[in-house]
């Protein structure tokens, strides 16, 4: 009797060690997701040195246009307003994406000056070298310009996410505006996206990615413009995903 009493006690407390076993085993499948994504962010951050991987390091974005000059379609001059960039990518620290709502900040890799001003910058030496416009006006010019640009730049990270498919992700809005008459008129406004993938799991190549992105995102918008102001026609506002 005391025998069949203690039967089904055992039982259960077996059947309960292998819930609790599974559990940890579905807990331990779940942490490793993260833990993957949490690799290859330190496998950059360490990949590009010899030294300790806390060694900071500074990094910057030459995206130089190719090619001779287009031969001007614009009857005007140019200034470039100092683009805006979101909050969540407005400092110098590389940001990388771990999940859909999860990022990660890198404090000891970043760029040499803020991203809203090496990117105008970028901007600004490829449009004068199109030769699209009459001139393009260097900062603290005085002279009243034909047209301005602005831009905001709304991403600028590494997407690592997909661990099979990591890119460097960047998307900026650019308007163009009419100064005539004394009055700002939008006359050319789109949103362009680039997302290139990043090969191995440096720093180096990480950037360069990121450098990819705004050549293509350059490319693209001087194609865009030139047609735009060779037809003769306005456009709205859209997305181009590069």
């Amino acid at each position: 009797m005391i025998g069949n009493r203690r039967t089904p006690q055992t039982q259960t407390h077996g059947k309960k060690k292998v819930r609790a076993a599974a559990g940890r085993l579905r807990a331990s499948w779940i942490l490793s997701l993260p833990c993957l994504c949490l690799l290859w962010i330190s496998l950059i951050a360490g990949g590009c040195t010899t030294g300790p991987s806390h060694q900071k390091r500074d990094y910057i974005l030459e995206a130089v246009r190719q090619g001779e000059p287009l031969r001007a379609v614009v009857d005007g001059s140019l200034e470039v307003h100092r683009f805006s960039v979101d909050v969540e990518f407005a400092a110098r620290n590389l940001v990388y994406r771990l999940d859909k709502f999860e990022y990660e900040v890198d404090y000891y890799r970043q760029f040499l000056v803020s991203p809203g001003t090496m990117i105008t910058e970028r901007m600004r030496d490829w449009l004068a070298d199109s030769g699209l416009f009459t001139q393009v006006l260097p900062v603290g010019s005085r002279i009243v310009p034909h047209y301005t640009l602005e831009g905001n730049v709304t991403s600028l990270y590494g997407d690592f996410s997909k661990e099979s498919a990591p890119a460097a992700v960047m998307e900026i809005r650019l308007f163009l505006l009419d100064n005539a008459d004394d009055t700002q008129k939008v006359v050319f406004a789109e949103t362009y996206r680039a997302a290139t993938p990043v090969q191995e799991k440096t720093t180096e190549v990480f950037v360069e990615a990121v450098n990819e992105s705004l050549v293509n995102i350059l490319s693209h918008f001087e194609s865009d413009l030139q047609k735009a102001f060779s037809d003769g026609t306005a456009r709205s506002e859209g997305d181009q995903g590069l």
